[in-house]
């Protein structure tokens, strides 16, 4: 879960400051701003309503011992 607020989050900012000014000179300084703390909550509410959240015990990788083992000389 900490990985998808992180890329989320990474990978807005380099948009942050356009975003930012072009929305205080259309709605003003206030609006963008609240504009902006909304989006805030975006990293914090996408985990929170992920299936991965309601998930009530740890997934285990299948069992390897099933996958025959390779044979010498195949490409």
């Amino acid at each position: 879960m900490q990985a998808t607020s992180t890329t989320v989050t990474a990978g807005s900012r380099s948009m942050t400051s356009p975003t930012a000014g072009a929305l205080a000179v259309l709605l003003g300084l206030r609006a963008g701003l609240t504009v902006d703390a909304l989006l805030q909550t975006v990293p914090v509410v996408l985990p929170l309503v992920s299936p991965v959240h309601a998930l009530q015990t740890m997934l285990t990788p299948p069992d390897t011992g099933a996958v025959p083992p390779a044979r010498e000389g195949t490409p």
